[in-house]
């Protein structure tokens, strides 16, 4: 089937390909309680329905996106909405937690291999600076579109035809998708004379592997237990190793050359500190409007909406202000902005004031949806049109990376802030510890739990335990955002006029010569 020139589909298809991931997310929380009553399980064996999706997801993410690169971006975007429909067909169909969560492992595979070259595509077709900014701006749009939509299709279908149905669902859509990308999307790559990095490849994904499951197990059995330590270790090694095949090799999977550039450092940072403080609070949120707030259930999707309307209009907000700013200017309003959005939920959090907490989310999705495109474009229009996969790779890898490193350690904060004001409420004598079941007991919402020595804190006391260390927890993601707005004002604001000239082009020469390459594969 030819390929139709249709930029404006063409940027629909892959935005909705790319949207996969947050609406299994999405899906996932909504239908956990109807799997948790039809399998007769706990929650800790559906844990690892997420879990083990995202240890693939994770670990393949950079991978993907040079395969991409290497073997052509269409080819690998049809692969993995194909693993991924496939895996979300036999999740639907699985008769045992075991089965499930194979078939999720599964699916995070898919959802890496679509997901790079989706973005890769992207990049690689809107090059132009006031295209890309356009195609970006509306790609966060559909981001935030999900956001709000996701968890009310979901529910509605969950809640009508089953869970089971739900997932399928996500296969239909697959089904439908791999059509679109039949008939609207051209093959791309970026031929090299060397064969593939594979041994790169492989050391990298168990390097993801290893860090990815001590991240996802340290706030559950502790950042010391052997079974969060080794692993970390080994994923220590393991990147070292990755490192010296890179700089040994002639045809590197990653080419750490990228680094030296002080805008793409400076894009990474702003990734970082977006989605640690940010985009992880699409988790946190949830938990304290139930528990802190009191919000049902069946009513969280809607007090979320000043937080996900937010992500999904001000992308067309940050469209309309890169007229006047900057790629830089525009990360470091955003990243200000998702920072005074979390000190707002802070003292919106101990002075009780519900009222200012949606404002503060509102200001919070503002700040997201400002940057959510906008630090995805940063990071690929600084690189040639042939590296747009691996670029991607890194974008995806780092937004993920720091999503798990941001719920791990805002976690820690939090449980960090629980026992210190439980400490001070229960513990009267000098040497009083309390116990640890005690403390994540309160942190997740059991507002009484058997305190030391026959001591039971009061319904109040624990949900001042309780905001305290959600305060905590908004303080510390604020001043990763304030650090992060920091960096990108150091590395990538122009020195110059020269500079600022030369980095507003376009794109430079070797991008001009590595785009005549893609379009010669076409």
């Amino acid at each position: 089937m030819k390929a139709e020139d249709n930029p404006r589909a063409l940027l629909l298809t892959a935005s909705a390909a790319c949207a996969l991931t947050i609406f299994d997310t999405n899906l996932l929380g909504v239908i956990t309680p109807m799997l948790v009553a039809d399998m007769q399980v706990g929650f800790a064996p559906m844990a690892w329905v997420l879990s083990g999706f995202l240890l693939s997801f994770a670990s393949l993410l950079l991978v993907a996106g040079a395969l991409s690169d290497h073997f052509g971006r269409k080819r690998v975007l049809l692969l993995g909405l194909s693993v991924y429909g496939t895996g979300a067909l036999a999740s639907g169909m699985a008769s045992i937690i075991e089965w499930l969560i194979l078939a999720r492992i599964f699916q995070g595979v898919g959802a890496a291999l679509l997901l790079a070259p989706a973005l890769a595509i992207i990049g690689q077709r809107f090059r132009q600076p006031d295209e890309a900014i356009k195609a970006w701006a509306t790609w966060g749009s559909i981001m935030g579109l999900t956001m709000v939509l996701a968890p009310i299709l979901s529910s509605l279908v969950g809640g009508w035809l089953g869970w089971r149905w739900a997932l399928g669902m996500v296969a239909l859509i697959c089904a439908l998708l791999i059509v679109q990308v039949m008939r609207l999307i051209r093959e791309s790559s970026a031929p090299r004379d060397h064969p593939f990095d594979w041994w790169g490849a492989l050391l990298f994904a168990l390097c993801m592997l290893a860090g990815s499951w001590s991240l996802i197990r340290g706030p559950e059995l502790g950042w010391q237990h052997p079974w969060v330590l080794w692993p970390l270790l080994w994923g220590l090694l393991l990147f070292v190793a990755f490192i010296l095949r890179e700089l040994s090799t002639s045809g590197p999977m990653l080419e750490l050359r990228l680094f030296a550039s002080p805008a793409f450092i400076g894009g990474v940072a702003a990734m970082l500190g977006y989605a640690s403080a940010a985009q992880v609070m699409a988790a946190f949120l949830p938990l304290y409007l139930q528990q802190g707030l009191g919000i049902t259930l069946l009513w969280t999707g809607v007090a979320l909406l000043p937080f996900a309307l937010g992500m999904l209009v001000f992308p067309l907000v940050s469209r309309r202000l890169s007229a006047w700013m900057d790629s830089w200017q525009l990360l470091g309003l955003g990243l200000v902005v998702i920072a005074l959005g979390n000190l707002g939920l802070a003292d919106a959090v101990q002075s009780a004031d519900s009222t200012r907490f949606y404002i503060s989310m509102a200001c919070l999705g503002a700040g997201g949806g400002l940057i959510n495109g906008e630090t995805q474009k940063a990071i690929v229009v600084t690189v040639s049109a042939e590296q747009v996969g691996m670029a991607s790779g890194v974008s995806t890898t780092a937004r993920f990376l720091a999503m798990l490193m941001g719920y791990a350690g805002l976690s820690s904060v939090m449980l960090s802030g629980v026992r210190t004001d439980l400490q001070g409420s229960l513990c009267i004598e000098p040497g009083c510890w309390l116990d640890a079941e005690l403390v994540t007991a309160v942190a997740t919402g059991a507002l009484s739990a058997q305190g030391p020595a026959g001591s039971l804190p009061s319904p109040v006391q624990a949900l001042q335990a309780y905001q305290a260390g959600f305060s905590r927890l908004f303080d510390t993601a604020a001043a990763i955002a304030f650090m992060a707005a920091i960096l990108v004002l150091l590395l990538m604001r122009p020195r110059s006029v020269a500079q600022q000239k030369t980095s507003s082009r376009p794109e430079s020469e070797p991008g001009r010569c590595s785009q005549r390459a893609d379009q010669a594969t076409e």
